[in-house]
């Protein structure tokens, strides 16, 4: 994994200015990039009670659909200051092609700014929930950013490989990021940058690094996996390869870090990874595709 070098423009440009400028925007907000009116360990939106540990929404009533699961439920898990709205879009792109409120669900992590065991203590939850709630034996993940080894390391650390049947990471920082390398070794490690020493772009080089352990085997199990990185994702300087995952299908589109989750050609491949099926198969759906200009390819 490339850690960059000398002759790469230097990081800080407009790009990754305008991510700081959009995180301190969410964080302000606690966590939240539309500024919702629901607090982050708001559990109204969900059909059992979170005790305070966590939000979330999904189900059918919060939906507005039918009750009942035709297939494995869709869980989205979010990123480093960010919660559940991050979804509403991908969602409503489900539910026009047939997918019933009882099959899609959100989750919202206490902390903006989760650490992972938090957000794996969280998930554990969640996921036994939404499987009782739905009666379903196994779910289908959907993660974006920090949630992407937030994932990875739930399912490393409970052994929960036969619940999932699918899982997407979109800009994930799999083997870590130069950034977040520099932002450890300047003491930052608090608040927004709690993740900085487990996201470390040279873990392969420090004796006994947790994420040294969780890519020991970056596909384990009986899962398929996905992943999708940007071109334009200023968070990947020097390591534009991080998200990928040996074993896994990677995709790159040309996008940015938010753009693989909200993107039309994003938004269609975690559809089709999920479903199994065509996104615009007539059978299933009720809205047609966009103008697309993206352009992309499968590694």
């Amino acid at each position: 994994m490339s850690l960059g070098n000398p002759t790469q423009a230097w990081p800080f440009g407009a790009a990754l200015r305008s991510n700081i400028r959009h995180l301190r925007e969410a964080r302000r907000n606690g966590g939240c990039a539309v500024a919702c009116d629901h607090g982050r360990t708001d559990g109204s939106r969900l059909p059992w009670n979170t005790g305070g540990l966590y939000g979330g929404w999904g189900g059918h009533a919060f939906h507005g659909t039918e009750p009942g699961c035709e297939r494995a439920p869709v869980v989205f898990v979010h990123g480093n200051q960010r919660d559940a709205c991050d979804w509403a879009p991908l969602a409503e792109f489900f539910l026009q092609r047939s997918y019933l409120g009882d099959e899609l669900w959100a989750v919202s992590f206490r902390d903006g700014s989760p650490s992972h065991p938090e957000m794996a203590a969280t998930l554990e939850d969640f996921l036994h929930r939404v499987c009782e709630h739905a009666d379903a034996d196994s779910v289908s993940v959907v993660a974006h950013s920090l949630g992407v080894t937030g994932v990875r390391w739930w399912l490393a650390e409970y052994d929960r490989y036969d619940m999932v049947d699918t899982f997407v990471g979109l800009a994930g920082a799999n083997h870590g990021t130069v950034l977040t390398k520099w932002a450890d070794e300047a003491g930052m490690r608090d608040g927004t940058y709690k993740m900085s020493p487990f996201l470390r772009a040279d873990y392969d080089r420090i004796e006994g690094h947790p994420l040294a352990r969780l890519n020991e085997d970056e596909t384990p199990g009986d899962v398929e996996y996905y992943t999708i990185r940007g071109t334009e994702d200023p968070l990947f300087w020097g390591c534009p390869e991080s998200p990928e995952l040996e074993g896994a299908t990677n995709l790159v589109l040309e996008t940015d870090h938010d753009g693989v989750r909200t993107d039309r050609t994003a938004m269609e491949r975690c559809y089709e990874w999920v479903a199994g099926e065509h996104p615009y198969d007539l059978r299933n759906q009720v809205g047609l595709p966009g103008p697309d200009t993206m352009t992309a390819r499968e590694e």
